[in-house]
């Protein structure tokens, strides 16, 4: 049976619900009546590189290994960040076992797909700059395939820096529209791909993500989330929420298009890697742990004034740290992580102290900051949880951290931001799917086992979570019962200290460009 994976990077039910009820999204309402959905429990740490890996492997961070943008390491007093490629999942993908059971799979713009590695099928990578999409993607000569579909934009699907690095917390008025413009072009040029492919060349298993829905939110979630709409909205503010109903309505209408080729003997899953909602203070951790005399500056930083999470650059600021007389700091905010450097004997007895004085964190009003600070083993246990920071903080708003120095621990933004929220949104719709109806919250790496089950292939073994049964008619999960195979396969023999050499690796200027890109969106510095 055909399956779909149609993947909305950060949707949330409290904005496609409005939507929905607005009439902007009819095609994602008749999807809805017709078939099932639930609340999608993101991983640990709800942010791209982690839970697209998840959904991917049917395994969490411990297994997988990728927790974030880039994987940070101490050692000999010193700080190594390493950008994360596809040679470092360590679990197999739902890609590579389906391509060994003999069914053919398109992938297009999934995050952790590049260097490229053989399917059967075609691959192109998201996160990836313009100028190395073509020998990123496979097979390699796909893109002269390619050239045939209408919409098919190289530039446009891949990075576009001019525009991403718009993206910040100050973004002047007048480059909003031309950045959400940028977006809605962007996804008709991934979409037209996809429809080419669904024609011409047509997978027992495909996989898009429509990045837009993250990065669109990320800037404009108060023009989007209900809880957050003006009033009174002046004629800016109403231009740019048509704008973003107008990408909204965009992607209704590759979901209709895809569900029309598709034909009623497929199934589709839309899924996205967490959610959204409005965070509305600013927590720098490191001024935190400077006040708390764990962290020495070799020179004292500029305090924030702009509402920023991010530095220029990562190596700027850990010039500016004295890692040897430090005890713990903060790199990126992606992670939402703090590093503890300290002997091994102090460490446990360290690391609880620091947990208790991160609860004791107040904002303005008086209310707790830090709702949790997750250990490696706590959050991500498994055989990889080193690649994890040492401490994992979920934020009373769902915030991200800030890196840099502050006038203060804790600042309310003069604007809500968008920021990623661990429910994001699962729905089904197809052969032997339930018909609206809402189920309990499912959890991201079961994902994973409803498409092994889609293809027919056994779900492996070590998946984690359960199947989700309620998402299917019992009368024909009786007739076509999920099956449990052998343990799935790693794709290459690693130990969880080393990376791994094989494939190709991307360059230095390469690496240099998608951490522009990183920062550009403000995951990391």
């Amino acid at each position: 049976m055909r399956t779909i994976l149609f993947g909305l990077d950060g949707a949330t039910f409290t904005v496609l619900d409005h939507m929905m009820a607005e009439g902007i999204m009819p095609n994602l309402k008749a999807f809805c009546q017709t078939g099932v959905r639930a609340k999608l429990r993101s991983t640990t740490l709800p942010m791209t590189p982690q839970a697209w890996t998840s959904m991917a492997t049917g395994r969490g961070m411990g297994h997988h290994g990728i927790n974030d943008f880039v994987r940070i390491e101490i050692r000999d007093d010193s700080v190594y960040a390493k950008y994360n490629t596809s040679t470092d999942i360590k679990c197999d993908t739902i890609w590579k076992y389906a391509s060994r059971n003999d069914r053919r799979v398109t992938v297009l713009n999934y995050i952790g797909l590049a260097p490229p590695e053989p399917i059967n099928g075609h691959s192109i990578p998201g996160f990836v700059p313009s100028r190395h999409l073509r020998r990123s993607s496979f097979p390699a000569d796909l893109f002269n395939r390619l050239k045939e579909a209408e919409k098919f934009n190289i530039r446009l699907m891949g990075l576009e820096l001019d525009f991403e690095k718009k993206a910040l917390s100050q973004m002047p008025d007048e480059q909003w529209l031309p950045w959400i413009e940028h977006h809605i072009a962007r996804e008709e040029a991934w979409f037209g791909t996809l429809e080419h492919l669904m024609i011409n060349e047509p997978s027992d298993l495909t996989a898009i993500v429509f990045d837009g829905v993250d990065k669109i939110q990320h800037l404009a979630y108060r023009f989007l989330g209900p809880e957050c709409l003006p009033a009174d909205p002046t004629p800016w503010q109403s231009e740019v929420m048509q704008r973003c109903r107008d990408y909204f309505q965009q992607v209704d209408g590759y979901l209709g298009r895809t569900r029309e080729l598709l034909g009623e003997e497929g199934r589709i899953f839309i899924a996205s890697d967490h959610g959204f909602s409005a965070s509305t203070e600013i927590f720098y951790v490191n001024k935190f742990l400077h006040d708390e005399g764990l962290l020495v500056w070799k020179e004292q930083p500029k305090g924030d004034e702009n509402e920023t999470i991010f530095v220029d650059k990562l190596q700027n600021h850990l010039d500016l740290i004295d890692i040897k007389r430090t005890k713990a700091f903060a790199l990126t905010p992606s992670s939402n992580g703090i590093f503890i450097n300290v002997p091994p004997e102090e460490y446990d007895e360290f690391r609880g102290q620091l947990i208790d004085k991160l609860f004791q964190i107040k904002g303005p009003d008086g209310g707790q900051v830090v709702t949790e600070a997750k250990t490696r083993e706590e959050g991500f246990p498994g055989p990889y949880e080193n690649h994890a920071p040492d401490l994992t903080l979920t934020l009373r708003d769902f915030g991200v951290i800030s890196v840099l120095n502050a006038s203060d621990v804790v600042i309310p933004r003069s604007q809500p931001w968008g920021t990623h929220h661990p429910d994001g949104v699962l729905m089904a719709s197809g052969p032997g799917l339930r018909s609206g109806v809402e189920v309990e919250r499912r959890d991201i790496v079961e994902v994973t086992s409803l498409l092994a089950h889609s293809l027919s292939l056994a779900i492996p073994a070590d998946y984690e979570g359960e199947f989700p049964e309620s998402f299917y008619e019992a009368d024909y999960l009786a007739d076509d019962p999920p099956r449990i195979g052998d343990s799935a396969e790693c794709p290459i023999s690693q130990d969880a200290d080393g990376g791994d050499d094989s494939g190709e690796e991307f360059s230095e200027e390469d690496e240099a460009i998608v951490l522009q890109r990183l920062r550009s969106l403000g995951y990391i510095e």
